[in-house]
C-alpha cells in the first residue's frame, strides 16, 4: 500500500469488520474477513489523506448549472 494510503496510527481494520458487521446486519464470513478489511484499511488512508488537505479559507462553491436558465 503507498505510503499516503495507509490508515491512521492504531486503526484495527479486521477488528472494525467483525464489530460493524453484525452491528448492521451484515453477514461477514470469516473467509472475507481478511479481504474487507485491507478494503476498509484502504479507505481509511483515503480519509486520513482528504483530511489532511488544508482548508482553503478563500474557496467558495462552483455555480450550480440549471439547463434552460442563464445567458442565451
Amino acid at each position: 500500500m503507498p505510503r499516503n494510503l495507509t490508515p491512521p496510527p492504531g486503526f484495527d481494520a479486521e477488528g472494525y469488520a467483525r464489530a460493524a458487521a453484525p452491528a448492521i446486519g451484515l453477514p461477514l464470513p470469516e473467509e472475507a474477513v481478511a479481504e474487507v478489511a485491507a478494503n476498509l484499511a484502504r479507505t481509511a488512508g483515503f480519509a486520513a489523506l482528504l483530511a489532511d488537505v488544508p482548508e482553503i479559507d478563500t474557496a467558495e462553491p462552483a455555480p450550480v448549472f440549471r439547463a434552460g436558465e442563464g445567458e442565451r
